[in-house]
């Protein structure tokens, strides 16, 4: 299959969900109903279903570890320009949120999958789980309000899913089950697209252009290539490398948003962000997935 018929798959989704929405046969607000269908139902048991049978080795355990690098790497950049810019609170933490944290769940699961196939899929969840959302729930909130959230980590049912995966490794369920658990998984891609054609809206691109466009910069462009050229450099293009640099290249984390939008922060520069990078995603991350 051409990358560009794999891209399109993507586009297609978005975009038919996103008409839907334009001759009201759906609502924005009906994106929360698809998002919790995902995060209740069909991760957790997509995640029990591939991470079951993962051998841990070196080559699984750098995925996250390049995700904390990366997102390091990241938040000391944006603060570091934020300080230069001479952004107010709200906004600087917003700018860090947006150019630090990826969508590594709702479009970097896609995307992995469109571009590396289902094999690749599992190391997105591994990155996603053990890297983005481990540090958006600490250092995200911590940012955000200057605290950490052990409660929020230990109930959410996809890590939930993550520590059973573990708990049944190795393990074959009865065939109807595992019949199930493959049924479901099959849904978690389109579901999880059609909610953010649901969620898009073009006219939130209204925001100061270059906070913007820098925090897209640093988020998409400046921290991936970063990690291009260090993999590039030493030789390692193997699937866990590819993914995570998939990965790494997601635009803004839909979670920055909620954080900006339930703390007061600069939400609207956070919105800008994350329907403009899903944009801009569309053509930057498989031109990333092509160079390694």
């Amino acid at each position: 299959m051409m990358l560009l018929d794999k891209v399109l798959f993507i586009v297609l989704v978005i975009f038919f969900a996103y008409g839907l929405k334009k001759i009201n046969v759906f609502k924005e607000n009906d994106a929360i109903v698809f998002i919790n269908f995902v995060i209740y139902f069909a991760l957790p048991l997509t995640i029990l279903q591939n991470l079951r049978f993962i051998n841990v080795n070196k080559d699984v355990l750098i995925v996250p570890l390049i995700a904390w690098i990366s997102i390091l790497i990241s938040i000391f950049i944006a603060y570091t320009i934020g300080k230069l810019l001479k952004l107010k609170i709200e906004t600087l933490k917003s700018f860090i949120l947006i150019s630090s944290f990826g969508n590594t769940a709702f479009m970097g699961y896609p995307f992995v999958f469109a571009l590396e196939g289902k094999e690749a899929l599992t190391y997105a969840i591994i990155y996603d789980q053990l890297g983005s959302f481990l540090l958006v729930i600490t250092l995200g909130l911590l940012v955000a309000v200057g605290r950490l959230a052990l409660k929020e980590i230990l109930t959410f049912p996809p890590f939930i899913a993550l520590i059973l995966s573990f708990l049944f490794h190795n393990m074959h369920f009865p065939s109807f089950l595992e019949y199930f658990l493959e049924i479901v998984s099959s849904s978690l891609i389109p579901v999880i697209l059609f909610s953010l054609g649901l969620r898009l809206e073009f006219k939130d691109f209204n925001y100061d252009k270059k906070v913007l466009f820098l925090a897209l910069f640093i988020k998409m462009i400046a921290v991936p290539s970063m990690l291009l050229f260090l993999l590039k450099s030493m030789g390692l293009n193997s699937l866990p490398y590819k993914v995570a640099l998939l990965e790494t290249a997601m635009p803004p984390m839909v979670f920055a948003g909620v954080l900006a939008l339930k703390y007061q922060l600069d939400y609207k520069l956070a919105f800008s962000a994350i329907t403009l990078g899903i944009v801009i995603s569309l053509f930057t991350v498989p031109l990333f997935g092509n160079l390694l």
